[in-house]
C-alpha cells in the first residue's frame, strides 16, 4: 500500500529541505512590509514563514491538514502570525484579495489536466488585486528522465533521521506522453528495513512553449520568466521555470 507524500511532514521536511536561495527569491519577489500574500500549496510553511518574516501579511493554504498543522506549529514556535487555510486550489474563496500568489518548488504541477490548470487560474485570479502578480516554479521537462526505463530505479540520495538512522530514497518513473503527465515512485530504505515506505507522485510536464499559452486562457500574462532563482536568464540549459504573471 502507498503512503502520501505529506502524510508525515518530518519526513518531506528531510528530503526537501530549506533553500536559502528560493527562500530570498520568494521573499524578494512576493514579500515586504505590509505586503498581502497568498502561499497556496504552503505545505510546513517552507516559504510562507520567510514571507511573514519580511513583515507581509501572510495566509497560507494547503489541501493537507497534516501538513498544516505542521505549519501552524513552526509558526507559534517561531513567533509568526499567519493565518492558515485548508482549501483546494482549484476552487476557493477566501473572500479577500492579495498583492501577491505565489505557489512554490513544482506544486503548479499537482495539477495534471489543463482543466485543473485553468481552475486554478481562475481562483488566483479572483484573488490578486489589479496589480498583483502570481509567481511560481516549475521544471523544465526533462528529455533524459521522462524516458527512463519503467521500473528502473535510480539513487535519488540518503538522508539522516535522528531516529530512523540513514533513509535512503530510490525513484522509479512512468511517462505518458499524451497526457504530459509522469509517475514517480519513491521506495524508502533504512537499515534493517528495506522498502519501509512507498510513495507514489504524479505531475504534469509543462512545456515552456506551452505555459505562456496556458497562462493567457487563464487571463494572465507572463512578465517575467527566469532561468533561475537568482534571476538568470531562461535559455536552453534551463532546468527551471521561474515565472512571474501579471493579469492581462
Amino acid at each position: 500500500m502507498a503512503d502520501d507524500l505529506y502524510d508525515q511532514p518530518e519526513l518531506y521536511d528531510l528530503v526537501l529541505p530549506d533553500d536559502p536561495d528560493m527562500e530570498q527569491f520568494y521573499v524578494a519577489a512576493a514579500g515586504g512590509a505590509g505586503r498581502q500574500v497568498l502561499d497556496l500549496a504552503c505545505g510546513t510553511g517552507r516559504f510562507t514563514l520567510p514571507l511573514a518574516r519580511s513583515g507581509a501579511v501572510v495566509t497560507g493554504g494547503d489541501l493537507s491538514e497534516t501538513m498544516l498543522a505542521s505549519a501552524r506549529q513552526r509558526a507559534n514556535a517561531a513567533g509568526l502570525t499567519i493565518t492558515f487555510a485548508a482549501l483546494d486550489m482549484r476552487d476557493f474563496d477566501l473572500g479577500r484579495r492579495f498583492d501577491a500568489v505565489t505557489i512554490a518548488a513544482n506544486s503548479l504541477l499537482h495539477l495534471t489536466e489543463t482543466s485543473d490548470i485553468l481552475r486554478f487560474l481562475a481562483a488566483v485570479k479572483r484573488h490578486l488585486k489589479p496589480d498583483g502578480q502570481l509567481i511560481f516554479d516549475i521544471f523544465v521537462p526533462s528529455a533524459w528522465l521522462l524516458s527512463r526505463p519503467h521500473g528502473e530505479r535510480q539513487h535519488m540520495g540518503e538522508f539522516s533521521h535522528p531516529e530512523l538512522g540513514v533513509i535512503t530514497i530510490e525513484e522509479t518513473i512512468a511517462y505518458d506522453p499524451v497526457r504530459q503527465v509522469s509517475r514517480a515512485d519513491w521506495y524508502w530504505s533504512r537499515p534493517g528495513h528495506p522498502d519501509f515506505r512507498h510513495t507514489p507522485l504524479t505531475m504534469r510536464q509543462i512545456y515552456p512553449q506551452e505555459l505562456p499559452l496556458l497562462l493567457e486562457r487563464g487571463g494572465f500574462r507572463l512578465v517575467e520568466r527566469f532561468g533561475g532563482f537568482d534571476r538568470s536568464a531562461f535559455d536552453a540549459t534551463s532546468m527551471r521555470q521561474v515565472c512571474v504573471c501579471a493579469l492581462v
